[in-house]
């Protein structure tokens, strides 16, 4: 691979992936604890912090992560990866504090909500630089051999992250009876969240540091770089928008309406999706090796395809209903996208030069989330409960594969790196 860096210091895969753990162990318990939380700073009684709660959601969770690839993108790019990775858990680590320790609505009056949805907003501008700054970091840093193991570890930190929130979630709500939720205990989580970000930083304080030739010296020229990558920024958004929209479907609106349809088995629905998801590190773990030891363009396509294929009788057993097909048809359709998310974080940084790699990744890769994982429990319920479309999902998936097919078909004329195809 043709990757050229100034390089010191010494590299960690904990220290790239543990950004991403407390990026979705917050994503996790704000989701979890979200009804305590409303009704600490959203009161039922008051219409226009109602309406603010859905704008802060929205806008911290997809809106923000965008522009902050934009924002804090370049500086990856201007001043090294080491900055961007340190200055991006510092944000999230230090905005989780201020919610652990914010005064509710009955404190402060409406001021309170207005806070909780700008933290929430700059949590999310922090995010939307550190799951590709810290990819690039490290398929810029590891050693060739171990790149695809080392880059699948990193990009396996936001499932860690996603199952330890659920876990503390499930521990919480076990020990802690609802009163004493919502009288504070819901502030919990948000301590040990700014906890991991601290441990985060530590462990980044002495990381390798990459810095590729080609960035511009000014935050305007990096822009303008991004603006010269669009074609790349194409393919990455086409090969990130089906296993996005398959998650969510598959990950949080099926679950959610297996919950809906079977209130008495909630709980073994959501322990289904844990047990699924364990399975699946395992698989993007074992798709990271791979991609070490076979060529990772010819893998990436096989694993395209075998998700497509295996995903169609998948979604048919779940929407059967009961916990038995529920399990059987998750395994089928998230196992094969895990794998086939195992291998893209080798490739996805070689879309770019290096000069605007943080940039153009972060950018790019944000914003199809936000547009396509971020609509797909919507699209979903859509077709399915609206349009009376039982496979209208199906069909939506499939069209989604299309552009994921064509980025891949173009073999390494636009990836950045040799010798393998």
């Amino acid at each position: 691979m043709n990757l050229s860096s100034e390089s010191t210091g010494s590299h960690s895969p904990i220290a790239a992936a543990i950004g991403n753990t407390v990026e979705w162990f917050d994503f996790a318990v704000y989701g979890y604890f979200a009804e305590s939380i409303g009704a600490a700073f959203f009161p039922q009684d008051s219409p226009t912090l109602q309406f603010l709660s859905a704008f802060g959601v929205f806008a911290a969770g997809y809106l923000m992560r965008p522009i902050g690839g934009l924002v804090l993108g370049p500086i990856g790019d201007m001043f090294g990866r080491r900055i961007l990775l340190l200055l991006s858990v510092a944000i999230m680590g230090c905005c989780s504090l201020m919610i652990a320790v914010l005064p509710t609505t009955d404190q402060i009056g409406p001021l309170a909500a207005v806070l909780l949805v700008l933290l929430r907003m700059i949590q999310g501008l922090s995010v939307g630089a550190e799951y590709s700054s810290s990819i690039a970091w490290s398929v810029e840093t590891s050693p060739q051999k171990a790149r695809g193991f080392l880059a699948s570890v990193t990009a396996a930190g936001a499932t860690v992250g996603f199952i330890s929130g659920s876990l503390v979630a499930t521990v919480i709500d076990h020990f802690i009876p609802i009163t004493a939720m919502n009288a504070g205990g819901w502030r919990i989580p948000f301590v040990i969240g700014s906890l991991l970000s601290l441990l985060a930083v530590m462990l980044r304080r002495s990381i390798q540091d990459s810095r590729p030739e080609g960035a511009s010296s000014s935050i305007t020229g990096q822009w303008r770089q991004v603006m010269t990558d669009w074609p790349a920024m194409l393919r990455l958004m086409g090969t990130v928008g089906v296993a996005t929209a398959v998650f969510y479907a598959v990950g949080v609106y099926y679950v959610d309406e297996a919950s809906r349809v079977d209130p008495a088995n909630a709980s073994l629905y959501n322990g289904i999706n844990t047990l699924v998801q364990l399975f699946g590190l395992g698989m993007a773990l074992l798709a990271g090796r791979c991609a070490d030891r076979f060529s990772p363009l010819p893998l990436v396509r096989r694993s395209l395809l075998i998700s497509m294929v295996l995903m169609v009788p998948g979604l048919q057993i779940i929407s059967k209903g009961g916990p038995v097909g529920f399990a059987i048809g998750q395994a089928m359709v998230l196992l094969p996208i895990f794998f086939y998310s195992g291998v893209t974080p080798l490739l996805h940084p070689l879309f770019f030069p290096g000069g605007s790699r943080c940039a153009s990744f972060s950018f790019s890769y944000s914003l199809v989330v936000a547009v396509v994982g971020g609509t797909a429990p919507l699209v979903s319920t859509w077709l399915r409960d609206l349009k009376g479309w039982p496979n209208g999902l199906i069909l939506y998936l499939l069209i989604l594969a299309i552009p994921a097919f064509w980025a891949w078909s173009s073999g390494p004329r636009h990836l950045r790196f040799q010798g393998q195809d």
